[in-house]
């Protein structure tokens, strides 16, 4: 009899414990999530055509599931999410790409007399809109290794927090050939009044003006698009809105920028 007391006061005490351990706490709007910053540079003093910064502002996950998700896919090209060591990935990054800096001017300046090479990294990952189920995050980033010019790069990602996923354009558009049409001369109309009334010449051949690489706010979509992705090179990183009624008609009822705009009116 004893022996079932004891058996029954274990039981007891642990279903005590589970019920008194703390929740990861529920985010159901995302102007509610914390940060935490990371950064690192390589600025040295004796070499001026060394430059590298690294900087991330990264979502407090406490524990969320989906915002676990989007914190592994935002510091994937640096580090191991698991392992929880941004810093000091970033830190091995930028290391690594000072030490073959050094190794690859020796190199140059062994055999190629008055050639100056140069290095410059810059990337910054933060969040620039945040409403409802909705996390924009902007990664604006520049590499330079020579040449004319640099690479730069500015890149939008969505995410649904209540999914933890990247948002597409499937999931907020009805994508088929006569819609993807429409949208894209949508945007060739809004580039045209900005940049020249010769709009069939400016173009590159080919192009997919849905590219993926968009942002939401709150009555607009925009889409970004790199150098030589549209046009020529002096058109820079142009960047397009598009208005939400304008872009009503192809949107997905059940899509999340559609509950997002329109949100259905509770009924008293």
């Amino acid at each position: 009899m004893r022996k079932l007391y004891y058996i029954s006061f274990v039981l007891l005490m642990s279903v005590m414990l589970y019920s008194c351990k703390e929740k990861a706490p529920e985010i159901t709007d995302a102007k509610d999530i914390e940060y935490d910053e990371f950064s690192t540079s390589r600025f040295p003093e004796f070499d001026a055509n060394l430059e590298v910064s690294i900087y991330l502002k990264l979502p407090k996950t406490n524990g969320n599931e989906f915002l676990d998700s989007i914190y592994a896919d935002l510091v994937a090209f640096y580090t191991d999410s698991s392992k929880r060591e941004i810093q000091s990935g970033i830190e091995i990054f930028a290391d690594s790409i000072e030490s073959e800096y050094y190794t690859t001017k020796e190199d140059i300046g062994a055999n190629i007399s008055g050639y100056i090479y140069a290095v410059n990294y810059y990337d910054s990952i933060y969040p620039v809109y945040a409403d409802g189920k909705l996390l924009v995050y902007y990664d604006d980033s520049y590499e330079y290794q020579g040449g004319a010019h640099g690479i730069s790069g500015k890149t939008y990602t969505v995410y649904n927090i209540a999914t933890g996923r990247r948002v597409t354009e499937d999931d907020i558009f009805v994508m088929n050939d006569e819609n993807e049409k429409a949208l894209s001369e949508m945007i060739v109309e809004a580039f045209a009044v900005e940049f020249s009334d010769e709009k069939d010449d400016m173009w590159n051949e080919g192009i997919n003006f849905i590219n993926g690489n968009f942002s939401i706010g709150a009555d607009s979509l925009y889409y970004q698009y790199s150098p030589y992705e549209i046009g020529p090179y002096a058109m820079g990183m142009p960047r397009v809105a598009l208005h939400k009624e304008a872009v009503k008609p192809f949107l997905k009822k059940d899509g999340v920028l559609y509950e997002y705009w329109y949100p259905e009116k509770k009924k008293k």
